[in-house]
């Protein structure tokens, strides 16, 4: 008789039953799906590794590839990611519209000639010939220039050439080792397979030399200027390009070389400066005064009342200080002005402005001079040991002050067209304030009262030709654009004395005053010299920098007497910007 089964037992049972089988078939899953992933992984694997074998490019070392935003990325210790992007579609590749106000800045500005053409003065074979002379004086002269923008090295986006894209410097005749030059990654087909690996370096104006001998690299070519570097071994490959010079064997004061390094399909071009030392012009002097650190330059002609207040002026208010004076004066009126701070240079009668102030400017030895025209005098609130401050505390080179009597004082100048159509573009205004020295802007143009760098200055000089003799001035600024940095102060005013007392006026407008003749002689001249093809555009009307202020010269005076009385109120205060340079004892840094 058999047992006799509770109904909930049966059930009991059966619930187990279904368990265990639904466990065990769980666990067969998850053996099929381990199985699976397993043969996955292998599968894809494998096919990486034939990817590597076989397609190009080579597969990198270490590369972790994923699907995310560029902005979100995170690569894992170890990897370096490397990004495959898609080409554009059509639509993404159509032309975008541009902003014309932009598009507008790029490039050179078009020259617009509001004056005569330079071979308006010519006849056509007149012309010629004077082309033909400009072609020649062109070439010489850009002959003994550094263009540093012609020295243009492109490098792939993805070369692992690695090197210093601003180049290196040596010594004319010296050596110089190859510091940051290296490969900075290899396929691993090639590691694999022990492929050898070339790098090849060239070069005009020296020699590659090699400082040690690294085992398993194979140097050709040394101690010449096309020398091959060969290994399986990448990383004495980057060993050996350690312990490598260039070395300089054609001698130039100021020069490039440029060295081309080539692996496998990619190629690279780091521009080597050869170049003497720079040797600085260091001035003496005895003490932190004006008097030991500036000279006042004068050209004169004739104006010796003129000339009389300004010396005057110069030793009451900074007493000691030396003044030069160049005067073109005929030798019949010529007056003796030498004393104890005052060199009284004669020149040749009537050379004019620029050969009297190169005359003077050869006889500065302190470190700054200060320019002045014959009718200028300092006043009580002509500081100029502001100046000074600028110079000293930036890296401008001359420094303007203001006329009592101009209204406008700011100008720039920019050279508009290409080589084959240029001009001048002349406008008041300034670019931008200066730093710590309110009232002060940087422009390319000041008057004729400025306080200068002498080793600079000198460097530039000032043109002594004839067309300068009656009229100098803008010349010398055009000739000091991208040489020299330049300011001007609105609060630096000096005076200006225009009478003509005891001044033969018949003789002084002889060889002063302009006549159409002298100025068309002095256009053919400054168009000649500065390659220009005609006068452009000087200062036209612009609302922007209208001042709502009297203009007329004895308005503007009134003015700016009142702006120089409260200017001396301000510097009393030991808050104002100004004030330590204008009465404390500042020290240079």
């Amino acid at each position: 008789m058999g047992r006799h089964v509770a109904p909930y037992e049966i059930q009991v049972q059966e619930d187990q039953t279904s368990e265990r089988h639904a466990t065990m078939t769980a666990i067969a899953s998850d053996k099929k799906l381990f199985f699976a992933s397993l043969l996955s992984f292998a599968t894809g694997s494998m096919l990486v590794y034939l990817n590597c074998w076989l397609l190009t490019p080579p597969c990198y070392i270490n590369v972790y590839t994923r699907t995310l935003g560029v902005e979100n990325s995170k690569v894992p210790p170890g990897y370096t990611a490397r990004a495959v992007l898609r080409p554009l579609k059509k639509e993404e590749e159509r032309p975008l519209p541009s902003t014309p106000v932009y598009t507008g800045l790029i490039g050179e500005k078009p020259c617009e000639c509001v004056g005569p053409w330079h071979q308006d003065f010519f006849s056509p074979a007149q012309w010629k010939i004077r082309q033909r002379n400009m072609e020649k004086c062109l070439k010489r002269y850009e002959a003994r220039q550094i263009i540093l923008k012609s020295i243009h090295s492109h490098v792939d986006g993805s070369s692992p050439i690695s090197y210093p894209s601003h180049g290196l410097y040596v010594r004319p005749l010296r050596a110089v080792q190859l510091d940051g030059l290296r490969i900075s990654w290899f396929d691993s087909k090639s590691i694999v397979t022990n492929t050898v690996h070339t790098v090849r370096l060239q070069c005009e104006k020296g020699f590659f030399r090699q400082l040690a001998n690294v085992p398993s690299a194979n140097v050709s070519g040394e101690n010449t200027n096309d020398m091959t570097i060969q290994t399986t071994r990448p990383l004495l490959l980057n060993r050996q390009l350690r312990h490598f010079v260039y070395l300089n064997t054609e001698f130039d004061t100021n020069a490039f070389d440029l060295v081309k390094i080539h692996y496998k399909k990619f190629s690279i071009t780091m521009p080597i400066h050869i170049r003497h030392r720079l040797i600085p012009w260091l001035y003496e002097q005895g003490g932190e005064r004006i008097q030991d650190r500036v000279s006042v330059v004068v050209k004169t002609f004739l104006r010796y009342s003129n000339l009389r207040r300004l010396v005057r002026s110069v030793g009451e208010l900074y007493p000691g200080t030396r003044i030069i004076v160049a005067d073109d004066t005929p030798y019949q009126k010529f007056e003796s002005f030498q004393g104890e701070n005052t060199d009284h240079y004669m020149m040749p009668q009537f050379k004019g402005f620029f050969a009297g102030r190169n005359l003077g400017l050869s006889q500065v030895y302190t470190e700054y001079f200060l320019y002045m025209d014959d009718d200028h005098y300092l006043k009580p609130y002509t500081k100029l040991e502001v100046l000074v401050a600028l110079l000293d505390r930036t890296d401008f080179h001359v420094v303007g002050g203001v006329y009592e009597d101009l209204e406008m004082f700011a100008t720039t100048i920019r050279v508009l067209g290409d080589s084959e159509h240029a001009c001048y573009e002349k406008l008041r205004g300034w670019y931008h304030t200066v730093p710590e020295f309110p009232g002060c802007y940087a422009v390319d143009h000041t008057e004729n009262f400025f306080l200068a760098s002498t080793a600079e200055v000198k460097a530039i000089g000032f043109d002594p030709h004839l067309a300068q003799s009656r009229l100098g001035h803008q010349e010398f600024f055009t000739s000091g654009l991208g040489k020299l940095r330049i300011a001007v102060c609105s609060n630096i005013i000096v005076g200006h004395n225009k009478t003509t007392e005891g001044v033969d006026v018949e003789l002084y407008q002889k060889y002063r005053v302009t006549d159409k003749a002298y100025r068309n002689m002095r256009i053919r001249h400054h168009l000649f010299r500065d390659n220009l093809t005609c006068v452009g555009v000087k200062y036209p009307r612009n609302e922007s920098l209208a001042q709502k202020v009297p203009t007329s010269p004895k308005e503007v005076k009134d003015r700016r007497e009142m702006e120089g009385v409260a200017m001396l109120k301000e510097l009393q205060d030991k808050t104002h910007p100004l004030h330590r340079y204008v009465y404390g004892k500042e020290e240079i840094d």
